[in-house]
């Protein structure tokens, strides 16, 4: 099967950030399918242009084309706005003209939701189907997030999604808070969606571990002496980070600390903060490479996944988690709904409203008051994780979808 991805934000090998399509698409490649991606110029978190003169040839079965994606990405609505729009049009004009025929399905990611209708043209054209997945729900989560105001946009923007949804020959979500909301709100027939969740790719997380001296590392981190908290992933107004660092003032008496791993348009603001505070048991390290970024989750004692406050972030379940369980780290769940109900029901993590981060300290003690707590969350994780989140086995999943969605086109042509 021929695959085509559409994806403004596939990574190149190696590179910093969610490396989740680029596992995905080794182990399609490893059982024999072809995959081509139309990806962006942009690195979602740096603003880092890479370079599109000559195709991506990472390997037989892969083949990514990069196309020009504005570089104001990161400069504020208006930046982000045009680079969706520039992606759009040369994503389309690369799908006309550079993608290698034939292709047997169209898979889009998004957001931003304009993916959709470069994926929506592009399958229309082909004569193939179209399977639209769902990473955020948009125009939802922009709109709660104040981004969204304007009434004639909004308006644009829920049209645009209702023939996304229409149109598509099946919807993927990431998780099932997300299809319930599909089904419930938007109308859309349960038979058209499925849920696959961001994983862990165990194979990748044993491999950085395998040599790994997690105590010599510490020491030449200088992080022995402290409980270290690790947030993974961006720096962006929907995360809410600014919560962190008034925790981090709350716990400066109790030997804790927290790594802000990642990049993202606020983070010089946090750093400035940080400093302007004093506060010492911050420390700020730039995006890393997977196998880096494994390495220090591993030395670090427990994970954080936060969102702020907003019911949209309900449904979601951060791609970081698994990556945390995968490690044995036991987790500060900032992120109420689905996330808050998996950690309590497993007994991997804990619970702590980011709008009252004085009384993180509750949490956090149970673990530097029980050594045998933080065990025992961290290896409930991991079970987890092996059992339900495993990347290998939700990427052969997708396959199974994927043919499906094939087979049901051909049998209606």
């Amino acid at each position: 099967m021929h695959i085509l991805l559409i994806h403004p934000y596939f990574l190149p090998e190696g590179a910093a950030g969610s490396g989740r399509w680029n596992e995905t698409a080794r182990y399609w490649i490893a059982a024999g399918h072809r995959v081509t991606v139309l990806a962006g110029s942009v690195h979602y978190l740096s603003g880092q242009t890479f370079d599109r003169t000559q195709p991506e040839q990472t390997g037989p079965g892969l083949h990514v084309i990069r196309v020009r994606m504005s570089r104001w990405y990161n400069r504020g609505r208006m930046g982000r706005l045009w680079a969706y729009t520039t992606f759009f049009g040369a994503s389309f004009w690369a799908g006309l003209w550079r993608v290698p025929r034939p292709v047997d399905v169209v898979l889009a990611t998004s957001p931003p939701l304009t993916v959709g209708l470069t994926g929506w043209l592009l399958s229309w054209l082909y004569r193939k189907p179209l399977l639209l997945e769902l990473r955020d729900l948009w125009p939802d989560a922009p709109e709660q997030l104040g981004y969204l105001q304007n009434p004639l946009a909004q308006k644009l923007a829920y049209t645009l999604e209702a023939f996304l949804y229409r149109k598509a020959t099946h919807i993927v979500t990431l998780t099932p808070a997300f299809e319930q909301w599909l089904v419930n709100r938007k109308g859309v027939d349960a038979a058209n969606v499925s849920t696959i969740p961001n994983g862990a790719d165990l194979m990748l997380t044993q491999r950085a571990l395998e040599t790994f001296d997690r105590y010599a590392f510490r020491r030449k981190q200088q992080l022995d002496g402290l409980f270290w908290v690790i947030y993974t992933g961006a720096h962006g107004p929907a995360n809410g980070l600014s919560v962190v660092l008034d925790a981090a003032e709350a716990l400066q008496a109790h030997r804790v600390g927290f790594l802000l791993l990642g990049d993202g348009p606020e983070k010089p603001n946090l750093q400035a903060e940080a400093t302007r505070r004093g506060l010492v048991n911050v420390r700020f390290l730039s995006a890393l490479p997977k196998l880096e970024v494994i390495r220090w989750i591993d030395a670090a004692d427990a994970g954080l996944v936060l969102m702020r406050s907003l019911p949209i972030f309900n449904t979601m379940l951060s791609a970081k988690l698994p990556d945390y369980l995968a490690c044995r780290k036991p987790v500060l769940v900032g992120i109420d709904g689905l996330s808050r109900q998996l950690a309590e029901h497993h007994g991997f993590g804990q619970y702590v409203d980011p709008a009252k981060p004085e009384v993180w300290i509750e949490a956090i003690r149970l673990y530097l008051e029980s050594p045998d707590s933080v065990t025992a969350q961290g290896e409930n994780g991991y079970q987890y994780v092996c059992a339900q989140a495993d990347r290998r086995v939700l990427a052969h999943r997708y396959l199974t979808i994927l043919d499906r969605v094939r087979s049901l086109h051909q049998t209606r042509s």
